[in-house]
Order: C-alpha cells, then structure tokens, then sequence
C-alpha cells in the first residue's frame, strides 16, 4: 500500500511538471515585430552579413555517419572546431544565453530551461549590442522558450515561433529578404527532439539530422542570394545527449559541432578547444564591434590577409 501511494506521489509530481511546463509555454508570443532604429547604421559594401545557425542537440557523434553534404561542405570551406563544448547546464536556455553573451550560467543567471516571463536577467547579449548600435536583428526558432530573450531584448527586432524546421526557416528566409538584417539566430529543434523521443543516435535522431542538412542547403543558398555584402554562418549547438536525456557533464552531452564559413574566412581546423563562450566574441568580430569588457571568450576568427580588417572598423 505504503509504495503504491509513493509510486502515485510520483507520478502527480511527473503530470504536474509536465503541465507546468506546457501552460507558460503555450503562453509565449508566437511572434514579435518592433520597429526598426530610426538611425540604422549603414553597411559597408564589404560588410558581413551574419546568421547563427544552432542545431539544437546535435551531438559530433551523430554527424559521423549521416550523410550531411551541406555540413560537410561548411566545415570543408571554413573554419572547423577539432573539439568544441557547451556550458554546464548543458541545455537549451542557458547554452544559448552563453551564445550570445560570452557568460557562463553562474554570470549570465539563466539557469531556467523554461519560457518563465516573470524571471528577468541582466546580462548584456549580442541582442543588446544590436539595440546600441542600430543593426537590424532578428530571433527565429522551434521552441517557445526563446519568446523570452525576444520579449526582455530591444535588439530583435523580429522574433517568430516555428512549428518545425520548415516553418522556422521560411520564416527567417522571408525576414532576410525583406529586411536585409545584420544578425540573425536560427534554432531548429527537432534533432534535440528525436533525441528525447528515441535516444541519441536513434535512427529517428539521424533521420532528423539529414531532413535539417537538406532544408539548411536551399535555406542557405537563398540567404546568400537576398542580402547586400557578404554572408557569414556560424553553424553550432547547444549541447548533445546521451541516451534520451542531456544537461550533465558527460562528455557526450558538453560535445558540440562548431563551424564557422564565409567569404574571407581562411579555412582549417581550430586544434585548441572552443568554447560556447568563444561564439558571442566571433560574430561581434564578424559584424566589427568588440566584445564589452565583461564577456568572456575570446574571437575565433582567421580572415584572409586581404580580409584581415574589420569592414565596420575599417568604415569608420
């Protein structure tokens, strides 16, 4: 008697959780659009373009032996990670907080994993830095937890919720061509998803991975082709996974993919580690602002000697 009441204490606490989680998430905004700086910054002819491409849950591991030939021909082009990690927690919220802040979690504060829009941090993110200096920013992803970086961020200036993969670059692909924005962050989830549902490396995790490679082929090709100036991806993720499950300190769950491309980027293979905390610094070098003095990380980036200026710095 005494376990079956434990057993049923369990499960509420389980149900309980569950609709906690899908009660503020149906709550989040699917959509957010602020008008644009009354001052943008001009770009220069040469400037960067730059989209942060997070394949959420996509472990090294899984890339081995899918074939992924649009991967393959960023990493090929550009600059590639030997051995890339996350933060600890190694999950959605605060991995991609540390993205684009260059803070870990126990600075940056974010340790929810969770839309919770009663919770406020204060940390200064690339998001910021796109409010100060007047650039066109935009925010599109496949979880609703992300409507809260676009709520407390003046600096996205676009933010859409995407049903899958499809939608969210469809979505992103129309907001590039229409607005010809500086930086844009787009997440897509199902790889993490198929994780969760059949385990890292299932065959549905694969499947997965090969679907996102096909669509990021076209999405990217039109990315190159709508905008003015030079396009550069930084392709990442925000942790990989063991089992059905991340967010600890084995070292399947902190290994991440971490590719950086564009015109002007010498190619090659980083040998030291890269950290999460190393992509908030580089896509500031890209876009040719330095990184505030609290950030940690530090810019990966190897231009082409003719590349080797900042085309903002070099603007001013």
């Amino acid at each position: 008697m005494a376990r079956r009441v434990v057993l049923g204490i369990v499960l509420l606490c389980v149900v309980l959780v569950a609709l906690y989680a899908n009660i503020f998430d149906r709550m989040a905004p699917a959509a957010l659009v602020r008008p644009a700086s009354a001052a943008p910054q001009a770009r220069a002819a040469d400037a960067y373009r730059v989209l942060l491409v997070s394949v959420d849950g996509l472990a090294p591991a899984v890339m081995q032996d899918v074939p992924t030939p649009t991967l393959d021909r960023l990493g090929a082009e550009g600059l590639r990670a030997r051995h890339a990690e996350t933060v600890m927690p190694s999950r959605t919220l605060p991995a991609h907080t540390s993205m684009i802040s260059g803070a870990p979690p126990r600075v940056h504060g974010i340790g929810w994993n969770r839309y919770e829009p009663w919770r406020r941090f204060e940390v200064q993110t690339l998001f910021s830095i796109c409010a100060r200096e007047g650039w066109r920013c935009g925010l599109f992803a496949g979880k609703a937890k992300f409507a809260h970086l676009a709520e407390y961020e003046p600096g996205v200036e676009q933010w859409a919720l995407g049903t899958s993969a499809d939608s969210v670059l469809a979505q992103a692909a129309v907001y590039l061509a229409e607005s010809d924005p500086d930086f844009v962050l787009v997440h897509l989830a199902e790889v993490d998803l198929a994780g969760h549902a059949e385990g890292w490396g299932s065959e549905a995790q694969r499947a997965a991975l090969e679907r996102i490679d096909t669509l990021l082929g076209g999405f990217l090709a039109g990315a190159q082709a709508a905008g003015s100036g030079r396009l550069a991806v930084l392709l990442t993720s925000d942790h990989g996974g063991h089992d059905t499950i991340h967010g600890t300190d084995d070292p399947r769950d902190l290994r991440i993919p971490w590719i950086l491309w564009g015109e002007g980027i010498e190619p090659g293979t980083l040998r030291e580690p890269v950290s999460t905390l190393d992509t908030g610094p580089t896509l500031l070098a890209l876009l040719g602002a330095k990184p505030p003095a609290a950030w940690q990380g530090r810019a990966r980036l190897r231009m082409d000697a003719a590349q080797a200026a900042s085309p903002r710095e070099a603007a001013r």
